[in-house]
C-alpha cells in the first residue's frame, strides 16, 4: 500500500507544479528613450492579442508568461519586438530602450539675397517655354454649343427645348440622402462601453494616467459613456482618439465637484 502511495505521489507531483507555473501573470515595465519622453506607446501582445498603453513616464502593466511575444509600437519611435523568457518575470520591472523614429532631411544651402533681381537671378538655371500649338487649328471644327454646360433639371435629349424636368428637381431637393451605416453595434458587439474599455486598457491606465481609485473605474466610465460618440471611438483605428477622449473625460470628472 505504501508502495502504491508513493507511486502515486511520483506521478502526481510534476502535474502539480506544472499547473502552478503555467498561466499569464502581470508584467511590469517601462520605456525609456535618449532625451524623447516616452508616454502612450501601445504594448501589444501579439499571442492573446491584448494591448497596453504607457503613461507619461513609460509605465505599463500586461498579462503574459514566457514565450510570448510583445510587440510596442508609436508615432515617434521605431517598432520593437520582444520574445518573453523566464527571467523577465524574474526582474522587478522589464525595462525597454525605444529608438526615435528620426528623419534626416536633405542638406539645403541657404544663399543670402541682395534685394537686386537681376544681380540675384544672374546664376538661376531659367527655362523658356513656347507653344507650338496652332490655336486656330484646335479651334476649326469645335462647336461652341457643345460645351455649354447640361442642366440636370432639363431633358438630356434636348438641352436647349423650353420646360422643366420637375421629376429631377424633386429628386434633387427633397430626395432622401442615404444614411450612413450605424456601426456603433459592430464596434460593441453586444457588451457595453465599460467593459470593452476595460480589455483595451491595463489596470495601471485607469489607477496611475487617469488618477482613479479602484472604486471609481466603473463609475468614471458609465461618466464617458457618451453614447454612439464614445462607442464609434472602439473602432481599431481609433486607438489614439479614445486615449485622449478618456484623458480628457478623467479631468472632467476630477473637476467636476471642484
Amino acid at each position: 500500500m505504501k508502495k502504491f502511495f508513493f507511486l502515486l505521489l511520483i506521478v502526481l507531483l510534476p502535474a502539480v507544479v506544472f499547473s502552478q507555473d503555467e498561466g499569464r501573470k502581470i508584467l511590469r515595465g517601462q520605456m525609456v528613450a535618449d532625451s524623447i519622453k516616452v508616454e502612450y506607446i501601445t504594448v501589444l501582445n501579439k499571442n492573446t492579442n491584448i494591448k497596453a498603453i504607457t503613461d507619461d513616464n513609460g509605465y505599463f502593466t500586461i498579462y503574459a508568461q514566457p514565450a510570448d511575444t510583445l510587440y510596442f509600437s508609436s508615432i515617434n519611435f521605431r517598432p520593437a519586438m520582444l520574445i518573453l523568457d523566464k527571467t523577465h518575470f524574474v526582474e522587478k520591472k522589464l525595462v525597454m530602450r525605444m529608438e526615435p523614429n528620426v528623419t534626416v532631411l536633405d542638406e539645403i544651402l541657404i544663399i543670402p539675397l541682395t534685394g537686386n533681381l537681376e544681380e540675384d537671378s544672374k546664376d538661376i538655371e531659367t527655362r523658356q517655354f513656347t507653344s507650338d500649338l496652332n490655336s486656330k487649328v484646335l479651334t476649326e471644327g469645335l462647336n461652341v454649343e457643345d460645351q455649354v454646360p447640361v442642366n440636370p433639371a432639363f431633358p438630356s435629349n434636348e438641352r436647349r427645348l423650353p420646360g422643366i424636368d420637375f421629376v429631377k428637381v424633386y429628386d434633387l431637393i427633397f430626395k432622401p440622402k442615404k444614411k450612413q451605416k450605424d456601426m456603433t453595434k459592430e464596434y460593441l458587439q453586444g457588451r457595453t462601453f465599460s467593459e470593452l474599455v476595460q480589455e483595451k486598457y491595463t489596470y495601471y491606465f485607469f489607477t496611475e494616467t487617469l488618477k482613479l481609485k479602484h472604486e471609481e473605474i466603473n463609475l468614471f466610465l458609465a461618466y464617458a459613456d457618451n453614447g454612439k460618440e464614445s462607442a464609434l471611438l472602439l473602432a481599431p483605428d481609433k486607438e489614439f482618439e479614445l486615449t485622449d477622449y478618456l484623458i480628457n473625460k478623467s479631468n472632467d470628472y476630477h473637476n467636476r465637484e471642484k
